[in-house]
């Protein structure tokens, strides 16, 4: 099924978001939305470092380490495009390319199947999604913000750089991976791409669109698409639940799924109703295992619980859980000493494992360690999570809005990426 390019209707409805307008008046992906400022905030290899500040290894990476400057920041900052479809809930998606990559398909020169990395964004069940309508043009009357682009635009590149991180993902590579985030209806929530058949037949669609977008005189190359990185972030977690409940033999899980990850998924309210779910979650990902020898999957949490029951259910085929750390975080250096002296709660015990071929990954960062983790609302009270008199806090991500949960999307998909199968980004090598 044939998408449309609805980038100027985008453009229309929040100028300045994502695209703007060019020398001619075409709409054309705004650089310095897709790579906002001069760095990327990112962890190393490892999440844990017992010997840097604060025992995690977040840092800001230099885009100049990648060779990105002021004169070159359009070529590395990619395509971007908003796509619409007729049918099924789902029905806009915003996709990100490299250039490279946007040039090989616009000669039809794919070295292989297209690959998809796929983030789910947590529901719309808020009042600016519910009064912003009709889905997805509509803007809240009170304020005139159209707030699923927003939430498109913000998944893509804006508030989570997710655009810079997959650019310092590719940037020695000859890439081969589009990142696409779909923004749900509220009905829907992503119920008609939480199925094999559904998230395949999405992805085709996109697939052939941008092909005939951007090389309209040829037809696609390929009859499929490629490799699939799936990745859920807070109560989008319920998501990929549902998902990994239909697992099967079928071609989605046997030869396109890839990756999982799961970015400090919510599923409850609490561990009565959270850990049963992520247990399904896991047991899914344990069959898939079984029978995919590609498969990948790291989770990131602040929940004990979640990690202990990966933990304690390794993958099978003797995929033990070979490289542990367990780092108290009253131990390290810190960066704030007013912190480190003022009474209250610790930090706690931060954990890192990883199976004997590096697959499967599980990191729990505590609540106690962030000084601003969420605001939880009761009977008209803001009750803020975290450990407010010691937990640690992002200087650098001080905007009214931040807090320790945005972290494991902003920082740790740089870790999800790294750790993911090198082909999984390109077909060959540049050097």
């Amino acid at each position: 099924m044939a998408m449309r390019d609805v980038g100027r209707t985008v453009l229309e409805l929040q100028p300045g978001g994502l695209f703007r307008r060019g020398p001619s008046g075409e709409v054309e992906p705004d650089p310095a939305a897709l790579l906002p400022g001069g760095d990327l905030r990112k962890f190393g290899w490892k999440i844990l470092d017992k010997g840097a500040t604060d025992g995690i290894s977040y840092h800001a990476e230099p885009f100049g380490s990648a060779g990105i400057n002021d004169g070159n920041r359009k070529e590395f900052a990619g395509r971007a495009f908003a796509l619409e479809r007729d049918s099924g809930t789902t029905r806009l998606f915003f996709v990100w390319l490299p250039s490279a990559l946007a040039n090989r398909l616009s000669r039809g020169a794919l070295l292989a199947p297209l690959n998809f990395h796929v983030l789910f964004h947590p529901p719309t069940y808020e009042g600016e999604y519910l009064n912003s309508r009709p889905y997805w043009t509509g803007k809240l009357p009170a304020d005139g913000v159209p707030y699923y682009v927003k939430l498109g635009t913000r998944y893509l590149c804006a508030d989570f750089k997710s655009v810079a991180h997959h650019v310092m993902a590719v940037t020695e590579r000859d890439p081969n991976l589009a990142y696409v985030v779909p923004v749900a209806d509220v009905s829907g929530n992503f119920s008609d791409l939480i199925t094999p058949d559904g998230m395949l037949g999405a992805l085709t669609d996109i697939y052939r669109s941008l092909s005939s977008l951007l090389n309209a005189s040829g037809p696609a190359q390929f009859d499929k698409i490629g490799g699939v990185m799936l990745s859920g972030y807070s109560r989008s977690g319920d998501r990929l639940v549902e998902l990994m409940r239909r697992i099967s033999r079928k071609p989605f899980f046997t030869e396109h799924l890839m990756q999982l990850n799961a970015f400090d998924i919510n599923l409850g309210n609490n561990d009565e109703e959270r850990l049963p779910a992520l247990a399904r979650l896991w047991e899914g990902a344990r069959q898939w295992a079984s029978f995919n020898r590609k498969a990948r999957a790291y989770v990131y949490t602040v929940y004990r619980s979640h990690y202990n029951h990966c933990l304690g259910n390794p993958i099978p085929s003797g995929n033990s859980w070979t490289d542990r750390v367990n780092l108290d975080l009253e131990s390290v250096s810190w960066s704030d000493g007013a912190a480190k002296e003022s009474k209250g709660e610790k930090r706690g015990v931060a954990s890192e494992a990883y199976t004997s071929d590096g697959r499967f990954g599980l990191v729990c960062l505590p609540v106690s360690f962030f000084r601003y983790y969420l605001a939880n609302h009761h009977d008209g009270k803001e009750e803020i999570v975290g450990n407010r008199s010691r937990g640690w806090h992002d200087g650098d991500y001080d905007l009214g809005r931040a807090h320790g949960h945005g972290l494991f999307l902003r920082g740790t998909m740089s870790h999800a990426l790294a750790h993911a199968d090198p082909m999984f980004f390109t077909a060959r090598s540049r050097r």
